[in-house]
């Protein structure tokens, strides 16, 4: 019976070892948007401004939205790495009895990686 405790006192802590790194993942994404976010900002202030310093806010704008664009797919590929990580570790712990399904895990992972790179490759197809 100790053993299957252990053993699912591991299973448990791989799992919020994967909810950890999916919140950084989101937590990237986040930040990647406030970012892109900015860069909409600064495209409204050029309508209000003159032809000199409508460049250079153009310029930053553009600059903001590649940057968020890069937190989303970097906050993706956090997500990736967690779930191979998290996978990893499964086979591992598994070798006292079978491996509890990791099938919900998979999806949120997916799911948040795939949201990730979709909000990226919309910035940068929408800029």
């Amino acid at each position: 019976m100790a053993a299957t405790d252990a053993s699912l006192r591991d299973h448990l802590a791989n799992e919020r070892t994967l909810l950890a790194w999916l919140r950084t993942a989101i937590a990237l994404m986040g930040f990647g948007l406030v970012v892109a976010r900015f860069g909409l900002v600064l495209l409204t202030l050029v309508v209000a401004r003159d032809a000199a310093q409508a460049a250079d806010l153009a310029s930053s704008a553009r600059q903001s939205t590649i940057m968020g664009a890069a937190l989303l797919g970097t906050g993706s590929v956090v997500a990736c790495i967690g779930w191979q990580r998290t996978r990893a570790y499964a086979r591992l712990i598994a070798t006292t009895g079978p491996l509890p399904s990791l099938r919900v895990l998979d999806t949120t992972a997916g799911l948040i990686a795939a949201l990730g790179l979709g909000l990226a490759v919309y910035l940068v197809v929408a800029m």
